[in-house]
């Protein structure tokens, strides 16, 4: 080496390099920050000045860099790249959350959704199990699958939420989840997460979700354990029970409903359902029987069947005989069962024993599956619009916000695809607020305005005689139901 090359001044550079040859790190640090500053930012300055500053204790200056750098690298579209370094950076500090959001970015820039947001996901669960402030992070998370649609995110956020004891925002994105599922033909996932909403807040609306797709699942046992625990459960609700009957008859499920009715215990309820059943097959003479009998135990709710079996044949009145004497025999469950159902042979359906006649609904874990990210792609986009905003507005029903549920529904009427759920779940909403008269305006003008198919229309024509029911009026309730079965 020459004289003149003993004298010569090292770069920055190659004293950087000097330091790192021999671990000095206060001078790794000193000559990387300089070189940093003159924008000499490369993987063989960023790692060795990153390992230095967390050793000398200045990790949120380390971790900064790699956020910065890994940035850049987003910009350029050096994906990997940038995922590289992130993962880096969450290694040393796992609850920084620039970081964790870059690095969802960087996933979503790979079409890796499912990975983009199982990052954001394990966060909220940190912070929330440490107690931290979780605010910033479900902050992301809701722009996240606003912006990225599918219901696997938001019964994993809800199954975060349940986690960490936000039960009321839980069972609003287990109802989004439900809904969207249920929009993708996906029914044992829907009912998964009813049922799970169902385990915070039961709720009529919840159990009409599930009435909607039960009858469509492929597996016996689960549809009869559910048909048995919704009939438990709504025992009283006449409306509720005819719809879940209506909904097996309709997907030619009547072996269900025979076999489930019975195992009932509870004799009322046995003919009860019994003679919905007979309603909705259209067995005049056997419901009209059954209704006599059922007269004997509750003539209430015997009155309010026949009222449903004129509204809906006018002809089963020739059917109608003297009452029997208010003191006679009371049937026995098993005279019941021989009456109804002689041709059904009579042993324990699969899947509908309980002990005792208490609710038996499924219990549902918090999800563990996998999404492959270009399904999540193709139903993001089937998602997007319409189906985002009637089942947000589906989700305020279920919340009780009928207000915040009423305006989501009106936008949803734009769109033809969804704007019979919109139009009915408007007319829900009004109910629940007993706002009967605005309701019955709301039905009547939709009919007239919007082209409905005949199934539609039937449906919209029995809610409207279901309004005039609840409000007395059986004269118009008689005509709506008449004009109902006009539509069959």
């Amino acid at each position: 080496m020459g004289l003149t090359d003993f004298f010569k001044k090292k770069s920055d550079e190659e004293l950087f390099q000097e330091a790192v040859t021999e671990k000095s790190y206060l001078k790794i640090v000193s000559y990387g920050r300089k070189l940093l500053e003159k924008g000499n930012a490369s993987p063989h300055i960023i790692n060795p000045l990153v390992e230095a500053l967390i050793k000398v204790g200045n990790k949120e200056e380390a971790i900064k860099i790699l956020d910065d750098y890994a940035e850049e690298k987003l910009k350029n579209g050096y994906y990997a790249a940038a995922i590289a370094f992130l993962q880096k950076a969450l290694k040393h500090d796992p609850h920084n959350i620039n970081t964790v959001e870059l690095l969802s970015a960087a996933y979503v820039k790979k079409s890796l959704y499912f990975e983009a947001f199982k990052v954001l996901i394990d966060l909220f669960k940190k912070l929330a199990k440490e107690g931290k402030d979780v605010s910033k992070i479900r902050s992301v998370i809701e722009h996240f699958i606003e912006k990225n649609s599918h219901p696997v995110f938001y019964e994993m956020y809800a199954d975060a939420l349940a986690e960490s004891n936000n039960e009321s925002e839980a069972y609003k994105n287990y109802i989004m989840a439900g809904s969207m599922y249920a929009s993708l033909s996906k029914f044992e996932e829907a009912l998964s997460t009813y049922l799970k909403a169902r385990e915070i807040k039961s709720s009529e609306i919840v159990d009409q979700k599930i009435t909607e797709i039960v009858a469509r699942l492929q597996d016996s046992t689960t549809r009869r354990k559910i048909l048995k625990g919704l009939i438990l459960d709504n025992k009283d609700n006449l409306d509720l029970l005819q719809t879940l009957i209506k909904e097996f008859i309709k997907n030619k499920l009547i072996d269900d409903v025979d076999q489930v009715i019975l195992t009932l215990k509870d004799t009322k309820l046995k003919w009860t359902t019994a003679i919905l059943r007979d309603i909705e097959t259209g067995e005049i003479e056997s419901a009209f029987e059954n209704i006599e009998q059922l007269s004997k135990l509750d003539r209430g709710t015997a009155e309010k069947l026949k009222g449903r079996l004129f509204a809906k044949y006018p002809e089963a009145v020739e059917f109608e005989q003297e009452p029997e004497s208010a003191y006679g025999e009371i049937p026995s469950s098993d005279e019941i069962l021989s009456s109804i159902f002689s041709a059904v042979e009579e042993e324990s359906p699969v899947g509908t024993e309980t002990s005792g006649e208490e609710s038996a609904l499924l219990k549902v874990k918090a999800t563990s599956r996998r999404v492959d990210n270009r399904e999540i792609a193709k139903a993001s986009t089937q998602l997007d619009g319409p189906i985002y905003t009637i089942s947000m507005a589906e989700a305020m029903l279920g919340l009780g916000n009928y207000e915040k549920a009423v305006e989501m529904a009106k936008k949803a009427l734009e769109f033809p695809e969804v704007r019979f759920r919109a139009i009915s779940l408007i007319s829900s909403a009004l109910v629940s607020q007993s706002k009967y008269k605005e309701a019955l305006n709301h039905l009547l003008d939709a009919l007239k305005e919007y082209p409905f198919s005949q199934e539609e229309r039937k449906n919209i024509k029995e809610a409207i005689g279901k309004i005039y029911e609840e409000i007395g009026d059986k004269a118009k309730a008689l005509f709506w139901y008449r004009e109902a079965e006009k539509e069959s």
